[in-house]
């Protein structure tokens, strides 16, 4: 059977019903199991594969696998087979659409949403995990949405038993921006391989976009074995922390750092959902979408078979299978077909009538005959003319119809927000697929367009991206250690051409790295814009100073402020340097040193004795003992005061820095000398008063103490020994 078509029936079972949706591979078609009355969905592989081993194997194994899972979060494969070259599987029917579709049609989607998604995601792929096998193409495609708002896992046909992947080939299976490494460079195949794709599928929902872009789709593969998945945060703002850790520990390039299956990967999210408090959530069903506009079309449920064995199916299809399945990735709807027209069974032929006999006699004309009716008659002209006008208008429509006539007109969807240039879009007749762009003219969230571009002709049904602006690009977040050409890549998403200018010295950014841009980053731009990245040249060279004698406070702030890191400090006596001054640093003086380096430094412990002269002998020695020092006085009859306990020096002198260790004496010296104080002008009860207390005494024949002194004798500042009588005179 080249071709099929509405009303063929597969096995005399299968009636098909109604095209879903078309992929590279296979065609899927809603159908009615005319023995069970149900309407099933049926994946028919295209007849240019008939002669292909390895995608026959496809379909069986798909088969095969779905047959032994059966869960609410798996589509249900019911029947396989190969009826005259056409090999199908008979499956669950879906009419809400693909995960994909829901994306293109909402956007990136917010943590509790994208949780609820995942959520059944994973318990799906958890049931596959723990019967051995690994579904290895984990995409948006796969996962479909069910008309009760329930998410399934699909497609199959690249299933293998774990136990059987690790035998590889030279040929990369499955879809290129949701691989694993390992499928990338034929490394072992295990249940975590599905989860590095379920994590790619997280961070799609969460940012709208994939992780790695590339020229070639090979391209873009190769990138995930030498680059980690960004943050999801990098992206957009707002995703907390925990969905970024959850992303990063699923999309580890080393499986042994990832989530061990599906089930490690759903007690995280779990975790992680409790954790932030995550509200729950119903996943919605996308309304434009092939399955939907197909579930539009009426299933012609006439002819259902009626037999003893399992009696007469009627009533509404069961619940739960009211879904459609979509091939491939490239899959693209089929317009509404109509059912054929009833024909009614052509009437039996007459039995042909036998030819008369020939007479070759030549027949005389009766007189009254009229004249033989030439061949050329008026009606039989004016019929040739209508058929030549009806041939022609017909070549004229055929070759307008497929010439131009069948392709419709893309609107123009330009400034339109996002859900009515996808619903002009629609309305026009075709498929539709998001793409966020750029635009220094459109506002963010309005359409800047399509591709192709508004006013071009295209196959009806056939797919339209509708562009929608995020506005005008602003310089990129500088990620931690990035290099100039993952840098490049990352501004050339956002249309901005990348210039290296001069290195600059970072404390922060290792060598070779972006340390900085021009403008820095956050700066709007123009598209197409170019960005100058600065690369580090690590960092900047500090010669050390000569801090010998500074205050350890201030060396420390100043070396600090080098960007020095402070090491070991070690205590030592220097007759020269005050105590808690720096002596030396290791390494020294002059010496080339980079940020971050450590150095250390030789405090000095000296002790200087304390200027005590000029205090008396009580409060001098609380000053020298409170300092450390023992304490031991002397007189020196030379030296002069100005009383008896009056210290008028120290040994060793005030000043002198002194090992705490070992030099802890000081003798404090008194004079033996007073210089004799004024007193004139006083009464003689005073002047006794004051002589004595500087260590004199005043003349004992002076008795008159209410009398004024009005002389003495030393004079005022004279030195005179202690105990020593000042004679004064009165009035």
């Amino acid at each position: 059977m080249a071709e099929l078509a509405v009303g063929d029936v597969l096995e005399g079972r299968y009636r098909i019903d109604h095209p879903i949706a078309r992929g590279g591979m296979s065609t899927v078609y809603r159908c009615v199991d005319l023995r069970l009355g149900r309407a099933v969905a049926a994946k028919i592989m295209h007849d240019r594969f008939a002669d292909d081993a390895a995608t026959r194997g496809r379909f069986r194994r798909e088969a095969r696998a779905m047959a032994q899972l059966s869960h609410p979060n798996l589509v249900g494969v019911y029947d396989f087979s190969s009826d005259e070259g056409i090999s199908f599987l008979i499956m669950e029917l879906i009419t809400g659409g693909t995960l994909r579709e829901l994306v293109a049609e909402r956007g990136p989607m917010p943590p509790h949403a994208a949780t609820a998604v995942m959520r059944a995601v994973l318990t799906g792929l958890s049931v596959a995990h723990s019967q051995g096998l690994v579904h290895r193409d984990i995409k948006p495609d796969n996962i479909l949405i069910n008309g009760d708002n329930r998410v399934k896992v699909a497609d199959f046909g690249l299933v293998r038993v774990s136990s059987a992947s690790e035998h590889s080939t030279n040929e990369i299976v499955g879809t290129a921006a949701y691989l694993s490494p390992e499928q990338v460079d034929g490394s072992e195949i295990t249940p975590a391989s599905d989860v590095y794709s379920a994590g790619i599928v997280l961070f799609d929902l969460l940012t709208g976009t994939v992780p790695f872009t590339g020229e070639t789709p090979l391209a873009k593969a190769y990138q995930r074995i030498t680059h980690d998945v960004p943050s999801p945060s990098s992206r957009i703002d707002g995703i907390p922390q925990l969905f970024d850790e959850l992303v990063a520990t699923a999309t580890a390039r080393s499986p042994e750092d990832r989530f061990a299956d599906a089930g490690e990967f759903l007690a995280a999210l779990d975790d992680v959902a409790a954790e932030l408090n995550l509200p729950a959530y119903s996943v919605p069903v996308p309304t434009n979408s092939a399955a939907h506009r197909a579930a539009a079309v009426p299933t012609d449920t006439t002819g259902i078979i009626e037999t003893t064995n399992l009696g007469a199916v009627t009533g509404p299809e069961p619940e739960n299978e009211t879904s459609v399945l979509r091939p491939e990735n490239e899959t693209r709807a089929l317009g509404a077909v109509p059912p054929p027209p009833v024909r009614p069974a052509p009437a039996p032929l007459p039995a042909p009538i036998p030819a008369p006999e020939q007479d070759n006699r030549p027949v005389a004309q009766r007189p009254d005959e009229p004249a033989p009716v030439s061949n050329r008659s008026g009606w039989r002209l004016w019929l040739g003319i209508a058929v030549a006008a009806i041939v022609l208008t017909a070549v004229l429509l055929g070759g307008w119809w497929f010439g131009s006539g069948r392709y419709g007109e893309i609107p123009q969807v330009v400034g339109m927000d996002r859900a009515a240039a996808i619903s002009t879009v629609t309305e026009a007749g075709f498929e539709t697929t998001t793409e966020i762009v750029y635009d220094d003219d459109v506002p963010a969230d309005q359409s800047a367009g399509t591709d192709p571009a508004g006013g071009s002709n295209l196959l009806p049904g056939e797919m339209v991206t509708v562009l929608i602006s995020q506005g005008r690009p602003s310089v990129p977040e500088i990620p931690a250690g990035m290099g100039v050409e993952d840098y490049r890549a990352l501004a050339g998403e956002r249309t901005f051409e990348v210039a290296t200018g001069e290195s600059v010295y970072s404390a922060d950014v290792p060598s070779g790295a972006v340390a900085e841009t021009t403008p820095p980053p956050g700066t709007t731009l123009d598209t197409g814009s170019t960005v100058t990245v600065h690369l580090s040249k690590g960092p900047e060279p500090v010669e050390v100073p000569t801090l010998t004698g500074t205050d350890l406070d201030e060396a420390r702030a100043i070396l600090e402020g080098s960007g020095l890191v402070i090491g070991e400090v070690t205590p030592r006596f220097d007759k020269d340097v005050p105590g808690d001054a720096l002596i030396t640093t290791t390494p020294g003086p002059g010496a080339t040193l980079t940020r971050g380096d450590r150095i250390d430094l030789v405090v000095s412990t000296a002790v200087a004795v304390p200027d005590v002269t000029g205090m008396t002998l009580v409060d001098a020695k609380a000053a020298l003992q409170d300092a450390g020092f023992s304490v031991a006085d002397t007189r020196d009859p030379a030296l002069v005061g100005e009383s008896e306990d009056t210290v008028v020096a120290l040994e060793p002198s005030a000043g002198t820095l002194t090992d705490p260790e070992r030099d802890r004496d000081v003798i404090v010296v008194l004079p033996g000398q007073i210089t004799v104080p004024d007193v004139t002008g006083m009464t003689v009860r005073e002047a006794r008063s004051t002589l004595r207390g500087v260590g004199l005494d005043i003349n004992a024949s002076v008795f008159a103490n209410s009398q004024v002194i009005s002389g003495q004798s030393p004079a005022a500042g004279t030195p005179l020994r202690r105990d020593e009588d000042v004679r004064v005179q009165s009035r």
